[in-house]
């Protein structure tokens, strides 16, 4: 096979602009070649040095594909024209041989990110080796979708009533020594939710487990976390009393409505971020338009103002909306009762609302008479397009169709698109105005990170780093 340091008296002798190599990648071939074996080639040492033995892979692809283009011209369009690097050595061969060649090297390619995937894989079994998994009842939809993201078995469990309308909980394989991840959330009928998980945790530290994680999306009585009046429970410290009772020895949940619930367990607590989660969808949806996250109260100015730091860096970065200035917005709110919002205004002038799409966000969206009585308030202050998120979509009672029923004096909707995340089952979201973004990327990382020990943590989880590899 010819070389090419055999056929450069064949060359045009003109010299070439090499400028297109870095001056660090000159020097790194300089270095790599033998002068002295050079035989008349026709490139300037001082640009760029090499000889018949040089080993090119100290060059960077694009640099190594600068220097093919340019030989490539010097040499014109013979049979042996078409240059490819090889391992050790420029070569000219034939087309039909660069074609074979490069073939085997994108196979290699591909054997090798094969290789790397396999290695994460088998790293991430080793990590899960000691884990099991349970999905309740509440969450059978959403734990079976982590469970498979996790890549490994369900634990097996029964979930049942007596005739009476006891509770009925049994592990049906050995986890002795393993470490236990029950997935529940607190949903309807919320109080055998609450059991089902105390009932399976006492049943798991009763079968010599090493631990008892339970992951609970949404933290239900959260919202009673005080004495609301006299002669009345704290209802949210009882709830976390029956966990810890129950042998429950971490808990990991999302968006926690209060979270001075936290200092209710003496166990390890892990409150979740969700809003990230909602950020690639609001950028390709709305991308484009004059932006406003506003906040329905002052307890959730905070999350509104990093929401729209990462909506704004995110626009910037994957969009190319280097200057989205996004506003920022809080709301009063007054209530009269439970459930029950007696007024609803803005706080600052609303300069960013008028002409913007206002993204209203919040932490539960129950009966959602706050929400529609805060997105009223956004339009009244000229804001064309009104979107609800929030982590939990409860709806109780009609809160969907009473959404889809407000309209303003045109007919159009007051509120454009709620969206919501499947901490919950969304029995009652159905049709075009409800967005679900799942939770499950995020929980099957946070299980991961805990099986891995104190490898890494939860920090970047429970705020706004959401957007590494594993979580896509």
């Amino acid at each position: 096979m010819a070389r090419f340091s055999d056929l450069t008296k064949k060359a045009d002798q003109d010299q070439q602009d090499l400028n297109l190599l870095s001056k660090p990648a000159v020097s790194r071939v300089a270095q790599a070649v033998d002068l002295r074996a050079l035989e008349g080639g026709i490139f300037d040492a001082n640009r760029l040095a090499w000889g018949q033995d040089t080993n090119f892979d100290v060059l960077h692809p694009s640099e190594l594909q600068a220097v093919e283009s340019l030989l490539e011209q010097q040499i014109g369009n013979s049979a042996l024209s078409y240059i490819y690097v090889g391992h050790k050595r420029f070569e000219l061969v034939s087309r039909e041989e660069a074609l074979l060649y490069r073939q085997e090297r994108e196979v290699d390619f591909l054997r090798s990110r094969l290789e790397k995937a396999t290695s994460a894989s088998t790293k991430l079994r080793e990590e899960l080796c000691n884990c099991v998994v349970y999905a309740g009842p509440a969450s059978r939809q959403l734990g079976d979708g982590i469970i498979q993201r996790l890549g490994i078995e369900p634990g097996p469990a029964l979930f049942g009533q007596f005739a009476n309308g006891e509770s009925r909980v049994r592990i049906e394989k050995s986890v002795r020594d393993r470490d236990l991840f029950i997935i529940q959330t607190i949903a309807e009928p919320v109080n055998d939710s609450i059991t089902e998980l105390g009932l399976l945790a006492d049943a798991a530290k009763r079968a010599s487990v090493r631990s008892i994680t339970a992951i609970i999306p949404y933290f239900g009585y959260s919202r009673q976390d005080r004495k609301g009046e006299d002669r009345s429970p704290v209802s949210a410290r009882w709830v976390a009393d029956q966990y810890q009772n129950s042998g429950v020895d971490r808990v990991v949940t999302i968006d926690i409505h209060s979270e001075q619930v936290e200092g209710f367990f003496d166990r390890p607590m892990d409150n979740l971020a969700a809003f990230p989660l909602f950020i690639p969808h609001l950028a390709k949806r709305y991308s484009g338009d004059k932006l406003a996250v506003v906040s329905p109260d002052s307890g959730g100015m905070k999350r509104a103002e990093k929401g729209a730091e990462l909506l704004s860096r995110y626009l910037a970065n994957n969009v190319g909306e280097r200057d989205a200035a996004i506003g920022v917005e809080c709301m009063y709110k007054r209530r009269e009762r439970a459930n029950e919002v007696a007024e609803s205004r803005l706080t600052g002038d609303g300069d960013s609302i008028r002409g913007a799409t206002c993204i209203l966000i919040d932490d539960i969206l129950d009966t959602g008479g706050s929400a529609l009585k805060a997105a009223k308030t956004l339009r009244s202050y000229g804001a064309s397009k009104v979107v609800v998120c929030a982590t939990h979509g409860l709806f109780s009672r009609n809160g969907v169709s009473m959404f889809r029923n407000a309209v303003d004096t045109e007919g159009k909707r007051i509120v454009d698109e709620i969206v919501v995340t499947d901490t919950l089952p969304l029995r009652r979201a159905k049709g075009d105005l409800i967005t679900v973004v799942s939770v499950q990327p995020l929980l099957a990382e946070a299980i991961r990170r805990i099986c891995a020990g104190n490898a890494e943590s939860l920090r970047e989880l429970k705020g706004f780093g959401l957007f590494g590899n594993r979580m896509h």
